[in-house]
C-alpha cells in the first residue's frame, strides 16, 4: 500500500508542488491551509507523515502539535520553518517532530526526509507492536503479598539502570520477570536481546556475545555484531547466568566493567550502552565459595538482586494462574474448572512451579476438553505430573489444607491482628475468629 502524506502549509502554491512531488514519487498527497482543516483530515483518514509548516494561520503548527500530544494522538511530522523559526521548529521536535526543514526546501532534499522520516516512523509502529505483543505474551499473573511485593521492586527498578539478577527455582518466571523490567523502564522502545548461557557452546562465547568479522574462524562467512552491540541502548538479559564456565565469565566480566566490545577479527572496539539483567537458579554465593563462579562478576551482575517466590509461597494465586491458563489454551471457554477443582489445584505441591501448573492445565484441556474439570480429572493426571497422589488425601482435607495456609498467611502479614486479616481476606471478623479455631491455628 502506497504511503498517504498530509501537507499542511497556508500558501497554496507551496501545497501544490509538494503534492505534486511526493505523488510523481508514487505517495498519495492531501493539502490542508490551516490547523482546524488538517485536523478534519486526520479525524477521517489515516497518515503515515504530515509535511508541516510552523506560520500557519489562527492555530500555529506546533499549537496543533501539543494539542493532539494531549489528545494522546501523536503522528510523525516533519516541520518546515523559516530562518527565523528555529526555536519554534526545535519546540516541535520536543513535541515529537521527527526533524525539521529549513526553507526554501529543495525537492531533492524534501524527498530524501520524507523518505527517511517513513522508515523511522514504520520502525517505531513495529517497535510498538513488539511491545504491545509482549505486554500480551509476557504477563505476571497474581496478587498475593508476595507476587505484588515482586512487582512493586521491578518497577522500582526499572526507573533506574542498576543491574539485576533475578533469581529463583526452575518455572517461577523469571525471563517474564526481566520483560517486565523491560517494558517497564525508559529503554522499552530500544532492543531486547535474550541469552540463553547454557545453550552457547564456550568455544562460540565470544563470538556470539562480542560478534566476529568475516573470516574470523573457519565458518564466518559474514560480519556479526554480536549480542551486546545488537542490544545497544537497550536491555540485554542473561539467562541461567550461573551456568557459564568459567573461561565465559572472565570475558563477561571484562565488557560488564569496560563497556566495550570487540569482534573477533576486528582491531576497533566499540561502546555499547546496555542494561543488563540477569537470570539464575543457582546458589551464586555458594559457587562463589567453592570457586566455580567469580566473585567479581557475582558482585557486578548481583547489584540489585529479586527473588521470585515459588508457586508454595503464593498458594493463593494459583485458582488465577489456571484459570488464565484454561482460557488461553481453551479461547473457546468451554473447557472450565469446578469450585472443587480450583480448589483441589491451590493444595497440590508443584517442584515445577508455574511451568508445572500449565502443563497440568494443558493436558486438562485435552482430556476434559468442551466440559468441567472435576476432582477425579486432577487425581487421575497427578501421577504423569509429578504431582503428590491424590488418592490418599480428601477433597475436603485439601481443602482445609488450603484454607488454613490463606488464613495463616494473612495473620502472619497482619501481624496476628484477626480484623486486620479479616479485612485482608475480606471476611467477618467473627467468621474468621471461628475458623482459626476451627482449623487448629490458634
Amino acid at each position: 500500500m502506497r504511503e498517504r502524506i498530509l501537507v499542511v502549509d497556508d500558501e497554496p502554491h507551496i501545497t501544490a508542488a509538494f503534492a505534486s512531488l511526493l505523488q510523481g514519487e508514487g505517495y498519495r498527497a492531501d493539502t490542508a491551509s490551516s490547523a482546524e482543516e488538517a485536523q478534519r483530515r486526520v479525524d477521517s483518514a489515516r497518515y503515515d507523515l504530515v509535511l508541516l509548516d510552523l506560520n500557519l494561520p489562527g492555530r500555529s503548527g506546533v499549537e496543533w502539535l501539543a494539542d493532539l500530544n494531549r489528545l494522546g494522538r501523536r503522528l510523525p511530522a516533519l516541520v518546515i520553518s523559516g530562518q527565523s523559526d528555529i526555536a519554534t521548529a526545535l519546540e516541535a521536535v520536543r513535541l515529537g517532530a521527527l526533524d525539521y526543514l529549513e526553507k526554501p526546501v529543495a525537492p531533492e532534499k524534501l524527498l530524501t526526509a520524507v523518505r527517511a522520516a517513513l522508515l523511522l516512523s514504520a520502525a517505531d509502529r513495529q517497535r510498538a507492536l513488539m511491545i504491545d505483543e509482549l505486554d500480551r505474551q509476557s504477563p505476571i499473573i497474581g496478587e498475593s503479598a508476595a507476587i505484588r511485593k515482586v512487582l512493586r521492586t521491578i518497577d522500582q527498578a526499572a526507573a533506574t539502570d542498576v543491574t539485576v539478577l533475578f533469581t529463583g527455582e526452575n518455572g517461577t518466571g523469571k525471563e517474564l520477570a526481566a520483560t517486565r523490567l523491560y517494558l517497564a523502564s525508559p529503554r522499552r522502545d530500544k532492543p531486547f536481546i535474550k541469552v540463553n548461557c547454557p545453550g552457547i557452546p564456550p568455544t562460540l562465547f565470544e563470538s556470539e556475545l562480542f560478534g566476529h568479522a568475516r573470516g574470523a574462524f573457519t565458518g564466518a562467512v559474514r560480519d556479526f555484531p554480536g549480542k551486546f552491540a545488537l542490544a545497544d541502548g537497550g536491555t540485554i538479559f542473561l539467562d541461567e547466568i550461573g551456568d557459564l564456565p568459567l573461561e565465559c565469565q572472565a570475558k563477561l566480566l571484562r565488557v560488564l566493567e569496560s563497556g566495550e566490545v570487540e569482534r573477533l577479527g576486528a582491531e576497533e572496539r566499540r561502546t555499547v550502552d546496555v542494561r543488563v539483567a540477569g537470570a539464575t537458579n543457582r546458589d551464586l554465593p555458594a559457587l562463589v565459595a567453592d570457586g566455580k563462579f567469580r566473585a567479581d562478576l557475582y558482585y557486578r551482575v548481583s547489584v540489585f538482586v529479586i527473588p521470585l517466590p515459588p508457586l508454595r509461597e503464593r498458594r493463593e494465586d494459583i485458582p488465577l494462574l489456571a484459570g488464565e491458563f484454561l482460557r488461553t489454551l481453551d479461547p473457546s471457554g468451554q473447557t472450565r474448572l469446578s469450585p472443587e477443582s480450583a480448589a483441589l489445584l491451590a493444595t497440590l505441591d508443584y517442584p515445577g512451579n508455574v511451568r508445572q501448573l500449565r502443563n497440568l492445565i494443558e493436558r486438562l484441556t485435552i482430556v476434559c476438553a468442551g466440559r468441567r474439570v472435576e476432582p477425579a480429572d486432577i487425581a487421575e493426571l497427578s501421577p504423569l505430573t509429578g504431582l503428590p497422589g491424590s488418592a490418599s488425601v480428601s477433597l475436603a482435607e485439601r481443602v482445609a489444607a488450603y484454607e488454613r495456609e490463606l488464613i495463616r498467611q494473612a495473620l502472619r502479614e497482619a501481624g496476628g491482628n484477626i480484623a486486620a486479616a479479616a479485612r485482608e481476606l475480606k471476611v467477618d471478623r467473627a467468621n474468621l475468629s471461628r475458623r482459626i479455631k476451627d482449623l487448629g491455628l490458634k
